[in-house]
């Protein structure tokens, strides 16, 4: 169940951009090997630039896991920063290095809990054939629906990640969730075609706005719960009721 994926506690964790790949004029490539490392010179210094990205890596790595069980002991408004560089065992300024502000760590973290599960999203097959509206709804709602689980687990740090997607600074670890949900609209569009029988050129832009009439209903409902507004117990039927809307909009 991906609610084990999300669960903090168990130090488990969920946008992280893909490496550029080599070129295609590359000499890997074009012979189909990649070439031997060349030799050091007897008596040379060893290079130091693998290490210190070890090391780079193992840091952030400390301090994620704190951020992340911080945020699951004491909730995201009333976690701080030193806390989490006393627990990674890093100096104060070190967590800034990798997260400019705190929303910035909040998003880093939020890439790491969302990023296995909308990836693999998004490679699943979608059903064969046209759909029916309904059928087509409940699929939507099955993607989205770990999402709530987590609203109903973590009510508070949810709702501060939903804020943080709509109205948050442009920082490079709210980038990196925000092209993971656009990769989300992208299946949940493709997913809203099914209630064609041809998705046609003409068909692909409205169907675009239609998953992100979805998702951005749903993180304004989270961000209502936030602010008392709504409760999150309703959010699904909530959720479902905007789906149900867009796809009777698709199929007439």
């Amino acid at each position: 169940m991906f609610l084990s994926v999300l669960n903090i506690e168990c130090h488990t964790i969920i946008f992280v951009h893909t490496s550029a790949q080599p070129s295609s004029q590359s000499p890997e490539n074009i012979r189909g090997t990649t070439p031997p490392a060349p030799r050091r010179a007897a008596g040379a210094t060893p290079p130091t630039t693998g290490r210190r990205a070890r090391a780079k890596a193992e840091k952030r790595a400390r301090i994620l896991r704190s951020a992340r069980s911080l945020i699951s002991e004491k909730g995201y408004a009333q976690m701080s920063m030193s806390e989490v560089a006393a627990r990674a065992d890093v100096a104060a300024g070190t967590v800034f290095q990798y997260a400019a502000t705190k929303a910035e760590l909040l998003m880093m973290v939020t890439e790491s809990l969302w990023a296995e599960h909308i990836t693999t999203v998004v490679a699943t097959p979608l059903a064969p054939g046209r759909q029916s509206p309904a059928a087509v709804v409940e699929r939507i709602v099955e993607l989205l629906s770990p999402f709530f689980e987590m609203s109903l687990h973590w009510p508070e740090t949810t709702a501060w990640i939903a804020r943080e997607i709509l109205f948050g600074e442009e920082l490079p670890h709210r980038a990196e969730v925000l092209a993971l949900v656009e990769k989300l609209e992208e299946h949940i569009a493709r997913v809203l075609g099914g209630c064609l029988d041809e998705v046609s050129p003409r068909h692909v832009a409205h169907l675009e706005v239609g998953a992100r009439m979805i998702v951005t209903s749903s993180l304004a409902e989270l961000n209502r719960a936030r602010q008392g507004r709504t409760e999150e117990r309703t959010l699904t039927d909530r959720i479902r009721g905007a789906a149900t809307l867009v796809a009777a909009g698709v199929s007439h």
